[in-house]
């Protein structure tokens, strides 16, 4: 190969792995999951990881929408290369409504939204957009 050759070849592997999209599939990837009362939850690092791993440019954001002195309300996006958003979530947590939320309910929050906009978005819902984090924080809230 000559080096203009190899020069063009070589900016070609590199295009396609700038311009490189995840794979479009109609079969969803099973993830790890935990069983809350019977049914099995996804939990929302499994559906990070997956979206960090097979949408490579793609990007989760949030937003604190409402926050006082009882609790905060955020919003998390998640966007194509392109900018444009695909699926969305919220979150709402109360200051110290759990263990957790006595320090960290800001945190947990979004923790939450970026589970149900990656749940919107389609990872991790075999059973259900609800991730394991959010039902077991569902269920001692009701304790």
């Amino acid at each position: 190969m000559r080096a203009k050759d190899l020069e063009l070849y070589e900016q070609d592997q590199l295009n396609d792995l700038i311009n490189k999209k995840p794979k479009k599939t109609n079969k969803m990837v099973k993830l790890k999951t935990i069983n809350i009362k019977g049914k099995n939850y996804v939990t929302v690092n499994e559906r990070i990881k997956y979206f960090r791993e097979h949408f490579t440019g793609y990007s989760l954001t949030s937003e604190i929408t409402h926050i006082n002195e009882s609790g905060v309300i955020i919003k998390a996006e998640l966007r194509d290369p392109e900018g444009n958003v695909l699926a969305t979530g919220i979150g709402h947590e109360k200051q110290g409504s759990s263990f957790i939320n006595k320090t960290s309910f800001i945190e947990n929050c979004e923790t939450s939204a970026w589970g149900r906009c990656l749940g919107n978005f389609g990872i991790g819902i075999d059973e259900s957009v609800a991730s394991a984090d959010e039902v077991a924080n569902a269920i001692k809230n009701q304790s």
